[in-house]
């Protein structure tokens, strides 16, 4: 129980930033380009970059190159359950 705690607590810590939930509230929906979700961000490119690098560093998203083109699309689909919960809950 004490690790699953701790799993949990990671990914609501990463989901806790309003960027990076925005990121994977898109992706609930499907695979999408860098620029299809950079469009709902106030954040320069190079700063929500890092936001992706976080989430791609945690296993939640993952990348796919398409010639100059990149793709994201969620890893771990326990991701669209809790953000479908938190969708139910506070919209």
């Amino acid at each position: 129980m004490r690790a699953q705690s701790e799993e949990v607590s990671e990914w609501l810590r990463i989901l806790a930033h309003p960027e990076r939930l925005m990121v994977v509230y898109q992706l609930t929906s499907g695979e999408l380009g860098v620029g299809d979700l950079l469009k709902y961000s106030n954040l320069s490119q190079s700063a929500f970059s890092q936001h992706l690098t976080v989430l791609r560093n945690h296993h939640i998203i993952q990348a796919r190159k398409d010639s100059q083109k990149v793709f994201y699309s969620l890893v771990d689909h326990r991701v669209t359950d809790i953000v479908n919960t938190l969708k139910r809950v506070f919209l």
